[in-house]
């Protein structure tokens, strides 16, 4: 039954890359990172901090957005529209389904993620200009503006010459060329000079970047889940349900379960029912300027696994109870 699985990730993986609305949530994402300088330039405190906050947010909730499009586009549509029938009616088991469905999924989030964390990385290493003597990174603003303005002619020039989408050809390319841009940028600084340094692209947000990728990882599997049974808006709202409960849950029931008895575990059942999403927001390391530890990175992904893993054995088996013929 494995033979099936890659047909199904790849066959996801492309359908969630040609959806438009995928192009339109990096799109806007990227426009909101290049103007955060902007927007967080009035604060008392170190506005560059709080840019790198602002910024880790945007991400996440980037990727919510993505996990439900991309949820609904291909799972909640092909049982719509009939057309899971020829998959599930060959050979192919409906875990296998879901299985291959979220994998995909996640692969394309997992893109979007690699090329909005770029971004994001070589908007922090701009910064904010806080006063008058601060100077522009022309290094980043002119590199970053050519690769740009390659992916958009490429594209359009794809788009209009060969039918290519515009959308995933301009993620895959800028994907490529950003890349390219931060090998330049890791061994040039601000000054044009060669000079390499993990400075130069701020390494130190890899650990914050990383636990919100894997954040986004888990509310995809419930995204999955929801699309087995719900259309878009309902998928919707129970993602940002989960979301929401997952950053406030923690801080209400810590009363609750400090009283003991009943309530204890009444309150311990909806903490593993609910993913506790401060687990993956580290705004405190931020803000201290310190490493997130690899060990909190080893311990967080561990817990994302099994939650991961007991959701989609949820959709599973709310998918084997859905009618689809």
């Amino acid at each position: 039954m494995l033979r099936n699985l890659p047909p199904i990730i790849t066959n996801t993986f492309t359908e969630t890359l040609r959806q438009p609305i995928y192009g339109i949530i990096i799109g806007a994402t990227i426009l909101l990172f290049i103007f955060s300088p902007s927007l967080v330039m009035y604060t008392l405190d170190d506005d560059n901090l709080l840019l790198q906050d602002v910024g880790l947010s945007t991400l996440l909730v980037a990727g919510l957005l993505l996990a439900v499009f991309a949820a609904v586009g291909t799972v909640t549509e092909e049982i719509e529209n009939k057309t899971v029938l020829t998959v599930v009616s060959k050979t192919v088991r409906r875990s296998v389904f879901i299985i291959g469905k979220f994998l995909g999924i996640a692969a394309a989030v997992l893109l979007a993620m690699y090329l909005l964390s770029l971004t994001l990385l070589f908007v922090i290493r701009q910064g904010v200009m806080q006063a008058a003597y601060n100077k522009a990174d022309y290094v980043v603003i002119i590199l970053g503006s050519i690769a740009l303005g390659v992916t958009l002619i490429v594209s359009l020039a794809a788009n209009y010459l060969y039918s290519l989408r515009f959308g995933s050809t301009a993620v895959v390319l800028w994907s490529i060329l950003a890349t390219i841009l931060a090998g330049v940028l890791f061994f040039i600084d601000k000054d044009w000079h060669y000079n390499p340094q993990p400075q130069n692209l701020h390494f130190q947000m890899a650990g914050p970047i990383l636990l919100t990728v894997i954040a986004v990882l888990v509310l995809t599997s419930i995204a999955v889940a929801a699309a087995t049974r719900l259309n878009m808006v309902t998928t919707l709202l129970v993602c940002t349900i989960f979301f929401l409960l997952g950053t406030s849950l923690p801080f209400w029931l810590g009363p609750v379960i400090a009283r003991g008895g009943v309530w204890q575990y009444v309150g311990q059942a909806a903490l593993a029912i609910v993913p506790n999403v401060n687990h993956f927001v580290v705004t405190n390391a931020i803000y201290a300027e310190v490493p997130v530890p690899l060990s909190y990175i080893g311990i967080t992904s561990l817990y994302a696994i099994l939650y991961v893993t007991a959701v989609l054995l949820f959709a599973i088996a709310l998918f084997r109870r859905r009618e689809i013929g």
